[in-house]
């Protein structure tokens, strides 16, 4: 029975006082989020974004209803309250280049002001004029393309190498490596031969520029001391 009393609490004048207050703080920040969020639609259309091409809006405003606690020590106490909630935003449209692929994806969008901001696509995290984070999103865009268009004529390089190589060479072992340079890692085409000497190229711009970057002579480079000195006093 005092179980079932408990449920069916009545809350005293300054405990409900407490509980509207916190009904009223919360509601009231939907409020703003909201026009928040209409307030940086407004910017991005006016700098010239449009939208489902350039920006999205995706929020819901909805109803929440909880248990949650009040107050402190002797004067604590639990009360279920009813609260409206706002969720989503608005986010920026964007390629992105990642693991090898290229994508249309989205980042949110902050306020501050009449300022926007969107870290993914800048190179500093802080808030832009609309106009200018437009251009930022541009440069970021063709930067991401670049970067795919890059990605996809190297490895097309590579494939033709490692393809060349196998066909001149049938009995070797052609694969690809990596060679560093300054801590700079690149993809190497590796052309292994049976006795062991092996020629790594670093590729080039284009087809057919690769050059040698790395070999061993299973023969020669194997010796040492004076067995190295008398093959080159041997050699003609």
């Amino acid at each position: 029975m005092l179980e079932q009393l408990e449920l069916f609490q009545v809350l005293n004048t300054e405990q409900q006082s407490d509980v509207n207050s916190f009904v009223e703080r919360q509601n009231q920040q939907v409020v703003d989020r909201v026009a928040s969020i209409k307030k940086m639609i407004d910017l991005l259309t006016d700098a010239g974004f449009e939208e489902d091409v350039n920006f999205k809006r995706n929020f819901e405003i909805g109803v929440s209803t909880t248990e949650r606690s009040f107050g402190w020590g002797d004067n604590k106490f639990n009360a279920e309250v009813t609260v409206n909630t706002v969720s989503g935003g608005v986010y920026l449209v964007h390629k992105r280049f990642y693991n090898g692929q290229l994508v249309t994806t989205k980042s949110s969008v902050g306020r501050e002001g009449d300022k926007l901001e969107c870290s993914m696509i800048t190179p500093q995290y802080r808030a832009y004029k609309p106009s200018t984070l437009l251009v930022k999103l541009n440069e970021f865009n063709e930067d991401q393309q670049w970067r795919f268009d890059n990605y996809t004529k190297k490895n097309q390089i590579l494939d033709y190498t490692l393809d060349k190589y196998s066909k001149l060479y049938p009995n070797a072992k052609v694969q690809t490596g990596t060679g560093y340079i300054s801590n700079r890692s690149f993809s190497t085409v590796l052309v292994s031969f049976e006795s062991g000497s092996w020629v790594e190229f670093k590729l080039g711009f284009r087809q057919d520029e690769e050059y040698m970057f790395k070999k061993f002579d299973a023969t020669v480079d194997a010796l040492k001391g004076m067995d190295l000195l008398n093959y080159f006093n041997e050699q003609k």
